[in-house]
C-alpha cells in the first residue's frame, strides 16, 4: 500500500486520504515541473536533430542501404519499451524509472556521436531509444499525479509548446552543427541538458513508495511484443530486398507472435498492456488515433524535407528550416487547446484539430503538384497541421488520463504514447516503402534503371548525375512523393473519425467524481524540496 503526503516531513497519513487532489498543495511543484519540462525538451529535440546529419552521415560511414534503420532502431526500441516503463513507473514509482531512463538515454547519445560504422551507429541508437522510451510517458504521468485534471490541461498545454518549440530548434540546431561543427555533435547536444534534468529531479523530487506485494512482471509478454513488432518492422522496412518466400515466414512469425502476445495479457496476471483496458471504447477510440497521428507526423518529418531536398535542390539548412511552420504553430496551438477541449469536451476539441489536420495535408499534396508554389503551399499547409495537432492530441491524452484511476493511468498514458510511436516507425515504413516501389517503377519505365538517386539528394553531389538524369529523378520523385501525402490524407481522415467516437462529456470533473474515480490509497508519497513562490 502507499500513501500521499504534501507536507516535508514525510508523513503519509494525511496524503493517503487526499488522492488526486493533494497533488496541487505539493510544495516545490514549479522546481518539479521545471526538470520535467527540460526532460521531456531532451527527447522532443533529439527526434529531429539528426534528421539534417543524415546526408553527411551516409557520405561518411556509408550504408546508405541501411539508412532507414538509424531512425527505425531507435524508434522502435523507444516504443517497445514504452508500455513496460509506463508499467515499472506504476510498480516501482515515476522517479527512479525516470532517472533511469536519462542515465540510459545519455550514454547511447555520447555512444551514438562516437560510431565509426553505421552498423554502430544502428546499435548506438537502441541503447539511446531505450532510454528515451522512459521520458515521455512518465513526465505525463507525474503531472497526472501531482495536477488537478483542469490544471492538467494546462500544464500539459505547456509541456507540448515547449515541446514544439524544442522539435523547432532541432532542425536548426542539427543543420547549423553539422554545417559549422561535426555531425557527431548533433549526439552529443542532448547530454548535458540530460544531466541536468536529472540533477534537478534528484534533487527536488523525493518520492516514497511503500514496500508492497505486486504481481511479478510480465516479461513474456514483453518479450513477445518485443519480437513481434521486430519482425513486423523488418518486413515493413526492408521487406523487399528479402525475398518473397521470407516476406511470408517473416509475416507468419509476425501474426504468431503477436497473437500469443494478446493471448499472454488475456491471462497474465499483471500484463504490461491489460486487454480489458485497452478494450474500453475510449481507450481503444484514442490509441487508434494517436496511432495515425504518428504515422501523419513521423511522414511528415521524414518525406517533406525528402522534397524539399530531392526535388526542389535545397541544401540540409533549407530542408531543416521546412518543418519550421509546423512545430512553431502547434507550439501556438497549445495556447487554445488546453483551454478550448477543457471548454468544448474531448470529442468537438479533438474534431476541430483532426480537421485542420486534414485541411493541412490537403495543402501538402497541392504544394507538391505545383513545384513552383511548393515553398507556399508547404508552409500555409504545416501551419494548418501543425494548430490542428494541438487539439486533436491533446483530446486524445485527457480523454484517456479521464477514463482510467491512478494506479493505471501510468500504464494508460504509456499505451498512448507507445502507439503514437509504433505508427510513425510502421507509418513511416510503409509509405517509404510505397515510395521506393513506385520510385522504381517510374525510373524502370523511363529507362533509367541503376540511376544513383541518393546523388540527387544534395546539391554537393548532383555533379554525379547528369543534366537530364537530375531532372528525370527530381522530376519522378515529385510525383512519387505526391502519391505518398495522398495516403497521408488517409491517415489524416481516419484521424478524424476517432476523434468523432471520443466522448462528449467536457473535460471538467467535480470534486465528487474526482475522487470515486482514485482507489483509496493507492497514489506514493511525493516530498518535494524547495518552497513555492
Amino acid at each position: 500500500m502507499t500513501g500521499a503526503s504534501a507536507n516535508g516531513d514525510g508523513d503519509g497519513q494525511a496524503g493517503g486520504e487526499q488522492g488526486a487532489t493533494a497533488g496541487p498543495r505539493i510544495p516545490g511543484r514549479r522546481q518539479v515541473t521545471a526538470a520535467l519540462l527540460v526532460a521531456m525538451m531532451v527527447t522532443a529535440m533529439e527526434q529531429l536533430v539528426v534528421s539534417p546529419a543524415m546526408p553527411t552521415i551516409i557520405a561518411q560511414l556509408k550504408g546508405f542501404e541501411i539508412y532507414p534503420w538509424v531512425v527505425s532502431a531507435y524508434l522502435l526500441a523507444s516504443t517497445v519499451s514504452t508500455p513496460i516503463y509506463g508499467k515499472l513507473a506504476d510498480l516501482f514509482g515515476r522517479k527512479r524509472i525516470l532517472l533511469f531512463g536519462l542515465v540510459l538515454f545519455s550514454v547511447g547519445s555520447m555512444l551514438s556521436g562516437t560510431a565509426q560504422s553505421m552498423g554502430q551507429l544502428i546499435a548506438m541508437r537502441t541503447v539511446q531509444g531505450l532510454g528515451a522510451g522512459a521520458v515521455a510517458p512518465i513526465v505525463l504521468t507525474l503531472l497526472g499525479d501531482i495536477f488537478t485534471l483542469e490544471e492538467r490541461a494546462r500544464i500539459q498545454g505547456l509541456f507540448s509548446t515547449v515541446w514544439g518549440l524544442s522539435s523547432i530548434a532541432g532542425p536548426l540546431i542539427g543543420g547549423w552543427l553539422t554545417v559549422n561543427l561535426n555531425w557527431r555533435w548533433v549526439f552529443f547536444v542532448s547530454v548535458p541538458f540530460a544531466v541536468v534534468a536529472s540533477l534537478m529531479l534528484a534533487w527536488c523530487l523525493h518520492e516514497r513508495v511503500e514496500r508492497r506485494t505486486v504481481a511479478p512482471i510480465d516479461w513474456a509478454g514483453t518479450g513477445l511484443l518485443t519480437a513481434g513488432l521486430s519482425t513486423l518492422l523488418l518486413i515493413v522496412l526492408d521487406g523487399s530486398s528479402l525475398g518473397m518466400q521470407i516476406d511470408l515466414v517473416l509475416a507468419g512469425l509476425t501474426a504468431v507472435l503477436l497473437v500469443d502476445f494478446v493471448s499472454r495479457e488475456l491471462h497474465a496476471e499483471d500484463p504490461i498492456l491489460p486487454m480489458d483496458l485497452m478494450i474500453r471504447p475510449t481507450i481503444a477510440t484514442s490509441v487508434i488515433g494517436n496511432f495515425l497521428i504518428g504515422g501523419i507526423l513521423f511522414g511528415i518529418e521524414t518525406y517533406v524535407p525528402l522534397f524539399i531536398q530531392g526535388v526542389r535542390g535545397g541544401d540540409a539548412r533549407e530542408a531543416g528550416q521546412a518543418l519550421t511552420p509546423l512545430f512553431l504553430a502547434w507550439a501556438v496551438s497549445m495556447a487554445f487547446a488546453a483551454p478550448a477541449v477543457v471548454r468544448w469536451g474531448f470529442r468537438r476539441g479533438g474534431i476541430f484539430g483532426a480537421g485542420l489536420v486534414v485541411m493541412g495535408v490537403m495543402g501538402l499534396i497541392a504544394g507538391a503538384m505545383f513545384p513552383a508554389w511548393t515553398r507556399l503551399a508547404f508552409t500555409v499547409a504545416l501551419i494548418v497541421v501543425g494548430m490542428g495537432m494541438g487539439p486533436a492530441s491533446l483530446s486524445f491524452i485527457l480523454a484517456v488520463q479521464h477514463a482510467v484511476s491512478w494506479g493505471q493511468r501510468g500504464v494508460a498514458t504509456g499505451a498512448v504514447i507507445f502507439f503514437r510511436t509504433i505508427g510513425g516507425a510502421i507509418g513511416v515504413g510503409l509509405l517509404g516503402g510505397a515510395l521506393g516501389w513506385e520510385l522504381s517503377y517510374l525510373l524502370t519505365s523511363a529507362g533509367a534503371t541503376g540511376i544513383d538517386v541518393g546523388a540527387a539528394l544534395r546539391p554537393e553531389t548532383h555533379h554525379q548525375l547528369t543534366p537530364a538524369n537530375l531532372v528525370m529523378v527530381q522530376s519522378v520523385l515529385g510525383l512519387s512523393l505526391r502519391d505518398l501525402y495522398i495516403q497521408m490524407l488517409v491517415l489524416a481522415l481516419g484521424t478524424l473519425l476517432c476523434t468523432a467516437w471520443l466522448p462528449g462529456k467536457p473535460a471538467t470533473i467535480d470534486s465528487a467524481s474526482e475522487s470515486a474515480s482514485q482507489p483509496e490509497t493507492t497514489e506514493p508519497e511525493f516530498i518535494v524540496t524547495g518552497s513555492e513562490t
